[in-house]
């Protein structure tokens, strides 16, 4: 996969301006903690890492309770096509279609509940971690990214305790990547 396959993808689907902020915003911050890790000797693919978090939220508007506006025939056509299946899986079946299954299971794990279930390699983490700091464009504390996506989205788990836990496992992720680049904190 190219840069140019990557906004081919993004001008087909048609996301809207923002969420391509938020996505160049997530790959911004996923690339330079990949820089760092490899400078210390970590394996990373930063190209796959870079188109991944370029296309995390491709099909973001499957999920959306009011669809934006324009191009609104065309999403809910979306809408429809993956009715029941939410953004991060409708976007990896897409890539794995277009011949992309590494980028595509790492768009996969970006779910919020993944973190129960971990992560196979940095690149994983790294969209992971890149996304739950991204609020809108802007990279922010860690706890304000948790505490904002709770107000605005509906929660995947509506229990406290087991919210709590997963809020608690985001931060030892945290805590892992950070201390592997300390200076960068």
């Amino acid at each position: 996969m190219t840069d140019v396959d990557v906004q081919n993808l993004i001008k087909e689907f048609r996301v809207p301006f923002h969420i391509q902020r938020h996505c160049e915003t997530v790959s911004d911050f996923a690339v330079e903690l990949a820089k760092h890790l490899i400078d210390i000797g970590e394996k990373i693919d930063i190209q796959a890492l870079k188109h991944a978090a370029l296309l995390h939220d491709l099909l973001r508007v499957v999920d959306f309770r009011h669809p934006p506006l324009e191009d609104l025939t065309f999403w809910e056509n979306l809408r429809k096509k993956y009715a029941g299946i939410r953004h991060e899986e409708a976007a990896a079946k897409i890539l794995e279609e277009r011949g992309e299954p590494f980028i595509a299971e790492i768009i996969r794990k970006h779910r919020f509940i993944q973190i129960e279930k971990g992560f196979a390699n940095w690149e994983e983490k790294l969209l992971y971690y890149a996304d739950k700091r991204a609020k809108h464009d802007k990279i922010v504390p860690l706890r304000e990214r948790l505490e904002d996506g709770r107000k605005r989205n509906m929660p995947e788990k509506a229990n406290k305790e087991e919210s709590d836990e997963l809020d608690r496992r985001v931060f030892e992720l945290e805590r892992e990547i950070l201390g592997k680049i300390t200076p960068l904190q």
